[in-house]
């Protein structure tokens, strides 16, 4: 099999450093992922009892700053002579676990000090440990594993850099996820310098070392952006809607800011340096225009755009893929963020679907027009036969659901479940009410209990008593196979988002109409036998159906 190149040896054969004709090196080939698992364990097995017993011979002494601060560096040497002294793979995994003893305690002796220390003086500290780590072990993957963690810490280091106290940093980090960091765009310009002048530290006696430690940094900077990003979308959920309202209207874009321009500089610096290496191709002008397009909303595509412009441009295939992937996150988060209707941004995805066909069209005339003397090859036969058999089974269960939910709205029994209070925030955005609705405590103690024996189980059924007026209240959970009594009703359980809710935890409406459903004290439900429930509307405390409208006061222009 051919070896992978290195992500350098392209670059040094454009630049004459090695022949073209050269093959490249490789390294041995890694063992089986089976001794490298058991080796793992047997490295833990070894070295952290051994650990545990330091910590309680020396208690008292790392209880103090100095001391904690002493077996610290002394960790740190241990792991450095374990490494420089046998590169076997049991060994190198003893290593790795001081070292990250060694970390643990730098951080224990900065908690521990009688004053409240300075977050971020803490986090540049321990950069400083780190890259000192890094220098001084030998060139192999345990710097590869200490670079990575030092690009996290350069990461999130700002934001702490701007408290004051320990018990801020919290509130602190919650804007910085906000807010975006702005500093991750001057990383990624580090790191596509480094790419850039690869090939002239290679020959330096440190530029292996220096090599896999920013091969690593670049890794550690896409992930902590893929972090960012869904601690920034964990953060919004959580946050009222006008606090979670970062500005992205239809209208926000206009007012660019520094991040903006920014990051919108890089996607053309990016787009210029990858022409001048590649073939040039309209197509690659297409990528760069959306990306400088986006770079107005989501300044964070500027720093992904740069990293995957040099890994494409290096050859770092597996580089270049994750940034694609947190591309794709960072473009679906946006789409959460935006403070638009929905018809609003359906119809921006509909243009911005016609406009690419109509460029990828327009694209492609010349080469099937230069193309066209030639014989064009048919479609194979079982190709046409799968993408028909597929759009049939498609409309084959499309119309089963369809038909199935017909009978229940038809022939089912009509019930009602009182509601529970909920988060009312659901309103706010337009098009959906979130929904509970209420059964007893012992109930949930037995659906917690059956999540723990059977954890794989996301649907239940549970028995509802019905009153003369049809509320159903929910009193045990089914036995399997079990019929409905007299006056009773199986109501479906199901597991969503870690909890479990009746039917469904959301009643949808047109966008903009659920202003009278704010008064709804009862679901309205048609269920039949074994289980199959439909919710179809929200009742008052009359049992009267709600409908969708918009709210007192508003009124529709004629169209």
């Amino acid at each position: 099999m051919k070896p992978d190149a290195p992500a350098w040896w392209h670059q040094a054969q454009r630049q004459g450093i090695v022949p073209a004709d050269a093959r490249p090196p490789h390294a041995a080939p890694s063992p089986s992922w089976v001794v490298l698992v058991f080796g793992f364990f047997g490295a833990q097995l070894v070295l952290w009892p051994l650990l545990g017993l330091f910590g309680a011979l020396f208690y008292s002494l790392l209880h103090s700053v100095t001391g904690s601060l002493l077996g610290s560096v002394l960790f740190a040497a241990g792991a450095i002579g374990l490494a420089k002294s046998s590169r076997t793979l049991f060994v190198e995994q003893m290593a790795l676990n001081l070292l990250f003893a060694a970390q643990m305690l730098w951080l224990w002796a900065f908690l521990q000090a009688p004053t409240n220390a300075h977050w971020g003086w803490i986090a540049a500290s321990l950069l400083v440990f780190q890259l000192a780590l890094a220098a001084g072990l030998p060139t192999g993957w345990l710097v590869r594993i200490v670079a990575f963690q030092a690009s996290w810490t350069l990461f999130f280091l700002p934001p702490l850099l701007h408290t004051v106290e320990p018990s801020f940093a919290i509130d602190s980090a919650m804007h910085w996820v906000l807010t975006w960091p702005r500093h991750t765009l001057w990383l990624a310009a580090l790191w596509a310098v480094w790419a850039h002048c690869e090939g002239r530290f290679l020959t330096k006696p440190w530029g292996e070392k220096l090599a896999q430690g920013m091969e690593s940094a670049a890794v550690g900077l896409l992930l902590a952006l893929v972090a960012a990003l869904a601690g920034k979308y964990f953060v919004q959920s959580q946050l009222p809607m006008q606090a979670a309202d970062l500005g992205l209207s239809p209208q926000s874009w206009w007012a660019l800011s520094p991040p903006q321009i920014t990051a919108a500089i890089a996607v053309v610096v990016s787009a210029l340096w990858l022409q001048a290496r590649w073939q040039r191709h309209p197509l690659l002008w297409l990528v760069y225009g959306a990306a400088l397009v986006g770079c107005a909303w989501l300044p964070s595509i500027g720093t992904i755009t740069l990293v995957a412009t040099f890994a494409a441009g290096t050859g770092r295939w597996r580089l270049l893929g994750l940034a694609l992937a947190a591309l794709l996150l960072a473009v679906g988060s946006f789409y959460y963020d935006l403070q638009w209707r929905l018809v609003d941004k359906a119809a921006v995805l509909a243009g911005v679907g016609m406009v690419m066909a109509l460029v990828l069209w327009g694209l492609r005339r010349p080469t099937a027009a230069a193309s066209a003397p030639s014989t064009a090859q048919a479609t194979p036969v079982w190709t046409t036969v799968v993408l028909a058999l597929a759009g049939v089974l498609a409309l084959a269960s499309t119309q089963w659901d369809v038909q199935h939910k017909e009978a229940v709205l038809a022939d089912g029994q009509k019930i009602f479940m009182r509601l529970q209070p909920v988060d009312p925030r659901s309103l706010l955005q337009g098009d959906y009410m979130a929904l509970r609705f209420a059964y007893p405590a012992h109930v949930h103690e037995a659906l917690s209990a059956q999540q723990t024996t059977a954890p794989w189980l996301r649907r239940t059924l549970a028995v509802a008593q019905l009153s003369q007026d049809g509320v159903a209240e929910i009193t045990r959970l089914a036995a399997p196979g079990e019929t409905p009594g007299p006056g009773q009703v199986l109501l479906p359980l199901q597991l969503l988002k870690g909890q479990w809710v009746v039917v469904t935890d959301a009643f949808f409406f047109p966008e903009g109409q659920g202003a009278p459903l704010a008064q709804a004290q009862f679901g309205e439900f048609r269920a039949l036998d074994q289980g199959r429930v439909l919710l179809v509307g929200l009742a008052d405390g009359q049992l009267q159906p709600i409908a969708p409208g918009p709210a007192a006061g508003t009124h529709l222009l004629p169209e």
